[in-house]
C-alpha cells in the first residue's frame, strides 16, 4: 500500500474541480484540495504572472501512472504540470484513501 500525492496547477478553481471530480468518479482518486497560488514563468518568449489554483491530489499511489495519464488527458494545458510529491502518512488515513478507490 501506500499513498499517492500529485502537485497539480489549474488555470481556475472551476477547471481544478472539473478535472478532480472526473477522477474521483472514475476511482482514480481518493481526494483533493485546492489552493489559490500566483505563478509567474516563461511561455512563448514572454513573462506570464497569472492567478491559478493548485489542486494536491491524493490517491492509492500504485495507480500513479494511470492517474497521471488521466490528468494529461483532461487537463487543458498545453503542457500540464504534475508534480509527484513523496509523501508517507498515518496508518488510519492511508487505509482511508485506499479504500476509496475501488
Amino acid at each position: 500500500m501506500g499513498i499517492g500525492l500529485l502537485y497539480v496547477t489549474h488555470a481556475s478553481i472551476n477547471d481544478a474541480e472539473l478535472l478532480c471530480k472526473v477522477l474521483l468518479n472514475e476511482k482514480l482518486i481518493s481526494c483533493a484540495n485546492f489552493f489559490p497560488i500566483n505563478s509567474i514563468y516563461e511561455w512563448d518568449n514572454k513573462i506570464i504572472n497569472e492567478n491559478e489554483t493548485v489542486s494536491l491530489i491524493k490517491f492509492n499511489k500504485i495507480n500513479v501512472d494511470e492517474v497521471e495519464k488521466r490528468i494529461t488527458e483532461l487537463h487543458p494545458y498545453e503542457v500540464p504540470c504534475i508534480m509527484r510529491i513523496p509523501a508517507d502518512a498515518n496508518i488510519e488515513f492511508e487505509k482511508w484513501i485506499n479504500s476509496q478507490e475501488v
